[in-house]
């Protein structure tokens, strides 16, 4: 493992700043997503003059994240040893968007779950390219993790369908 002592501090400047833009990022998903619109489009460079409801918040969150996660990775000098690194910067914003959502809405949005899904396939794929049995894992983890959210739904739908609620 890379020693994260040695990171340079104008590497936690750098990465502080490209945490600040993405913190942005999430706010404009935060307000995006839900309304089912696009999220890159050319209103984000219009976004301050509507103003984002406290996209401040997002970005000192995402900036804490993204130093953390310099700290506890460091940076190594291939690729493969950045990878789980990369993973996260990569999984973070959508996952605090995810949280912030629901936590506002009630609703997890499928092109976010969708888009997490994918890049969790690519991810198993570039980690099968070194080492097979880790991506065995991974899919494995996968196919439990959507069995059991699977169910849930299910039984969800045949609880609404008893009551007469819903339809399949």
């Amino acid at each position: 493992m890379y020693d994260s002592n040695n990171v340079h501090i104008l590497v936690y400047v750098a990465f502080g700043m490209l945490a600040l833009l993405v913190g942005k990022l999430v706010a404009w998903m935060n307000v995006r997503l839900p309304e089912e619109e696009k999220v890159f489009s050319k209103d984000f460079f219009k976004a301050n003059k509507e103003g984002i409801d406290k996209s401040y918040i997002h970005m000192i969150i995402m900036v804490f994240l993204y130093l953390a996660l310099l700290r506890k990775f460091g940076l190594g000098d291939t690729f493969m040893q950045n990878l789980d690194f990369i993973k996260f910067l990569v999984l973070m914003p959508m996952l605090v968007s995810s949280f912030m959502i629901d936590l506002k809405h009630r609703i997890l949005p499928n092109r976010l779950n969708l888009t997490i899904f994918q890049l969790g396939l690519l991810f198993t794929f570039i980690y099968g390219i070194n080492n097979i049995n880790m991506a065995k894992d991974m899919l494995l983890g996968m196919l439990a993790g959507a069995g059991i959210f699977g169910a849930i739904t299910l039984l969800g739908r045949i609880d609404c369908w008893k009551r007469g609620n819903g339809s399949w």
